[in-house]
């Protein structure tokens, strides 16, 4: 492809094996995967992507509830509480020690920048502790998912973690779609509406909603108009064309993105794919056939990330 890419979406693994478990692609050998910091560069060189943003995020809550359900029957409830409560420490050794690795990562590559997984719910008040730790280690930013966390963008436990994070010209990126358990609100943890109180809180906040094309984006259009300064895009998931059904984070269709981009303003969209489980170029291809100009594809490939990106790397 010839353009220049900067991928700000992607989940990468510590190897391999770890990749065939967390994002599996029955039927391929291993020499296919490519999610792994000993195989990336080489993936990024042939696709053309320059740098990408590696974004931490663990399902710990899940992780601990299918743990404390195999529990044998008869458990007391005691029993049950401590399980939980050494389950939940382990998890959060677990994420501090993904963050240590992504940031290693980046020492020996700068190509491939770390964005922490940030937890308010398994952190709790210690969330702005593992930022600052994190940030002295080299990180750049942070990675949100409020529907697997389960929490409310405006958790007061991230309420410092959005100030320093401001404070410092370091990004957020947040998942923002409708998937997960329901809020207190009584619509999704996610959903892009939720995040008001947190941009507006934070006008110089560096927020990256990903997923623009899911089913949520009509509320994210909404929500552009309200937000010009501190709120901007990725799009993570694709489009639906004639190849790609409706699912997942894909609800847009293409013949009406390049409309709906410029509604928003083309310079406010960042190229992601959500690799590794989904192919950047494939995604690359879906921007490329747009009916946008050349200048206007080239500020969604790596232009716009260039600028969120500034004086940060």
């Amino acid at each position: 492809m010839a353009y220049e890419i900067i991928d700000v979406h992607v989940h990468l693994t510590r190897d391999t094996a770890q990749e065939k478990i967390v994002f599996p692609k029955p039927g391929w050998p291993d020499e296919w995967y490519w999610g792994s910091p000993d195989k990336a560069i080489s993936y990024m060189d042939r696709a053309g992507i320059s740098k990408l943003i590696s974004v931490n995020i663990m399902d710990t809550r899940r992780m601990v509830e299918s743990r404390v359900n195999r529990l044998p029957k008869g458990t007391s409830e005691k029993e049950v509480q401590e399980t939980r409560a050494k389950l939940t420490e382990e998890m959060t050794d677990r994420v501090r020690d993904f963050n240590t690795w992504l940031c290693g990562e980046y020492k020996k590559n700068p190509r491939i920048i770390p964005f922490m997984m940030i937890d308010p719910v398994l952190f709790g008040n210690k969330a702005i502790d593992e930022l600052n730790r994190c940030i002295a280690l080299g990180a750049k930013g942070i990675k949100v998912h409020p529907a697997i966390c389960g929490h409310l963008p405006d958790h007061p436990n991230m309420m410092p973690v959005y100030q320093r994070l401001q404070e410092l010209g370091l990004g957020v990126l947040s998942d923002t779609g409708g998937s997960g358990r329901a809020s207190p609100k009584g619509g999704p943890f996610g959903e892009p509406i939720n995040w008001e109180p947190v941009l507006s809180t934070f006008p110089r906040l560096k927020f990256i909603m990903a997923h623009f094309c899911d089913e949520y984006w009509d509320q994210r259009v909404e929500m552009a108009r309200q937000f010009k300064d501190n709120l901007i895009f990725d799009i993570a998931g694709g489009l639906v064309d004639v190849r790609h059904p409706p699912g997942g984070h894909r609800e847009l269709p293409a013949v009406q993105a390049a409309r709906v981009f410029r509604r928003v303003g083309v310079e406010r969209f960042l190229f992601g794919s959500d690799g590794p489980p989904l192919d950047p170029m494939d995604t690359a291809y879906q921007v490329a056939a747009l009916d946008l100009t050349e200048q206007e594809k080239r500020m969604i490939f790596s232009g716009n990330a260039k600028r969120f990106l500034a004086g940060v790397v």
